[in-house]
């Protein structure tokens, strides 16, 4: 009886290792795409900060530590749904080569994981934490000329407020000092997301009530936006005072990521003129590690159900691949 009883128990524990051996078992699995993701993660300047957000989302979800240890890990077959959904978009998202959905579709696996081995009551509470997860994606590059437009637009405007002359045709600028160009990697986007990514951790680790978080958001976006025509409007205002000899090359970079540091500076001091008082501490008795009896053959049937619905979309991208190959064959 008593050994039953041990036996049955479903604890913290074992649900993460069981979590971090599925986590890495996705991994394997859909290596193609784990490669192609980390790949623009070290080689694109716009997305470094995916290598970030893993780490954040787990630091997200060690503040809530002591809410989560009251609560027993209870695993859901309903969460292999959601599973088996995300396996089929990037199954057919592999089959077409389009690698943006096959990266929503990996991450978007971890929700479906916590869900099926933790269950949805502790997914609920760990939404903003899963959902952080998707900043991991490298997207956002549609937004790269809208951002390219009120640069050059918001840059022209300060000139000319100035009293400098000043001609543009599109993107290109020109002042007596010499021409510039609004480029994609001086849109600001890296900014943004860097702000956004930032300002949502600040958002939900400072913040409980809904507009104060939903302000600082706001904060996140508008002032990057801002702050980068205020620095393209710097960098030509240095160019014309120095002659050229100054902001521009390396002095371009370092003048961007010194001004986006006082960006982020200002973002949160702003913050902090409308912070809460921190959340009473939970008491011991709240933050005991909780489990829950499960029946061994349900557990053994999940992780079963679980093993097979992610080596699917592995095993039909194969299958795809041999019936492609026996087309051009025939």
């Amino acid at each position: 009886g008593s050994e039953m009883c041990i036996r049955d128990r479903y604890s913290w524990r074992l649900a993460l290792v069981l979590l971090g051996l599925f986590w890495i078992l996705t991994m394997l699995l859909l290596w193609p795409s784990v490669q192609s993701i980390s790949h623009i993660w070290f080689n694109s300047e716009t997305y470094a900060h995916g290598v970030a957000i893993f780490p954040l989302a787990l630091f997200l979800a060690w503040t809530r530590r002591r809410e989560l240890a009251a609560v027993a890990p209870e695993p859901a077959a309903r969460g292999l749904i959601w599973l088996a959904a995300a396996g089929l978009a990037w199954m057919l998202a592999r089959s077409v080569n389009v690698e943006l959905v096959q990266h929503f579709a990996l991450v978007a696996i971890v929700p479906g994981l916590v869900i099926t081995l933790l269950g949805p009551r502790i997914a609920r509470m760990l939404i903003f934490p899963l959902a952080y997860l998707f900043f991991a994606v490298p997207f956002g590059n549609f937004i790269v000329p809208v951002l390219q437009d009120f640069t050059a637009w918001f840059t022209v405007l300060m000139l000319k407020l100035t009293g400098l002359p000043v001609y543009k045709e599109g993107y290109y600028i020109s002042i007596p000092a010499g021409d510039f160009v609004v480029a994609e990697v001086c849109s600001g986007v890296r900014y943004l997301i860097a702000s956004i990514a930032l300002g949502l951790i600040y958002a939900y680790v400072s913040y409980r009530s809904l507009w104060r978080r939903l302000a600082l958001v706001g904060l996140a976006i508008l002032l990057p936006i801002l702050a980068n025509g205020i620095r393209a409007y710097g960098i030509i205002m240095i160019a014309h005072w120095t002659n050229m000899q100054h902001a521009v090359g390396v002095d371009h970079l370092i003048y961007g990521w010194v001004f986006f540091g006082f960006v982020m500076l200002l973002l949160f001091w702003l913050g902090s003129l409308w912070r809460e008082k921190p959340p009473a501490a939970a008491s011991a008795k709240d933050s005991l590690p909780g489990f829950r009896r499960l029946s061994l053959p349900f557990l053994a049937a999940l992780l079963l159900g679980l093993g097979a619905v992610l080596a699917l979309p592995r095993a039909g991208e194969l299958w795809l691949q041999q019936q492609a190959r026996q087309v051009v064959m025939e």
